[in-house]
């Protein structure tokens, strides 16, 4: 792939050949939902819409172009405004605001935004390193090797879909320490050469897009929290806090764990942390972006993954770690 199809590709994959409008202060563009944008099935995942508000942050005037004067950046996302499935059509739009940006996405069938998010540069957010960091994230490689216990994953999600028609991160996730307290959950990238046909696509300027590296944090915290609350859920807040850019071809460790689970079935929430974390030269092990958020559990979700997550053994496997038999 020429340099040029490179640095195009995230954005082709998120609008295609609809135009992107940019005016003095803002940009704004349209985006079909289709299989391509599929986490749940028949659900877009959400990483999805927020890789593309922070696809079209990047073409704001006000963007820093200097790592010195973008990070830390602060993300917070909020989901769940309207109820968006495969086959709607999105309308996205990033404006200026103070020392950042501000985005949402809206279905064109209502008023209320899918997504909305607060982009801010050089803060540091909600200040949740330290606690994520004593609770999910090892020291170094070698403390969880040997230690994973595979998780099942779907035909055609954008994060682990095996059998997809469209590119895809197809990444694997793995429960560490099956039946231990630390209900941690881990995915890997950088170890593999076929990454190179998977999550190292979504890259510009030679680092990793932010579309991958939220969408695994979202999809491995998600998965820390089943691991508490046995319940299929959707995101209805996440944050983030990125340090740094990843480099296409770097080595890292995604952890993701469940807090705290209150209420039962549908009124049932849970809160999950985690943190991306560089693979040094010695093994050990630097966290490069943290993020915590809060989920609500979906029985008929919970009814998906019994019925549609592959291999069956796995699936069984990972509802007995969580405690359902």
């Amino acid at each position: 792939m020429k340099d040029g199809n490179q640095q195009d590709f995230v954005r082709r994959f998120l609008f295609g050949e609809s135009a992107v409008e940019k005016s003095e202060r803002c940009v704004r563009a349209s985006m079909l939902m289709d299989s391509r944008t599929e986490g749940w099935i028949g659900m877009p995942h959400g990483g999805i819409g927020m890789g593309a508000i922070m696809e079209l942050a990047t073409m704001l005037d006000s963007y820093p172009r200097n790592g010195d004067q973008r990070y830390p950046m602060s993300l917070d996302f909020r989901m769940g405004g309207s109820s968006v499935r495969t086959g709607d059509r999105l309308c996205v739009e990033v404006a200026e605001k103070g020392n950042g940006a501000e985005g949402e996405t809206f279905a064109t069938r209502d008023d209320f935004p899918y997504i909305s998010a607060s982009i801010k540069y050089r803060d540091q957010g909600e200040q949740h390193e330290e606690a994520v960091l004593a609770s999910c994230v090892p020291r170094s490689l070698s403390d969880i090797e040997d230690r994973l216990t595979p998780l099942p994953y779907y035909i055609n999600c954008f994060v682990c879909g095996v059998g997809r028609a469209h590119p895809g991160l197809e990444r694997r996730f793995f429960f560490l320490d099956a039946g231990q307290s630390n209900r941690t959950v881990v995915s890997l990238a950088g170890f593999d050469l076929r990454d190179s046909r998977s999550i190292s696509l979504f890259q510009k300027n030679g680092s990793i897009h932010p579309i991958a590296t939220l969408a695994l944090l979202d999809e491995t915290l998600g998965w820390g929290g089943f691991m508490i609350a046995a319940s299929g859920a959707v995101t209805v807040r996440i944050t983030y806090t990125l340090h740094w850019d990843i480099a296409v071809g770097e080595r890292f460790v995604v952890c993701g764990r469940g807090d705290r689970v209150r209420g039962k079935g549908a009124r049932m929430m849970f809160w999950a942390s985690g943190a991306l974390a560089s693979v040094k030269s010695d093994g050990r092990l630097e966290t490069v972006i943290t993020a915590s958020g809060q989920w609500l559990g979906v029985p008929e979700l919970t009814r998906q993954m019994r019925e549609e997550l592959i291999p069956k053994e796995l699936t069984e496997q990972a509802f007995l770690a969580a405690g359902i038999h």
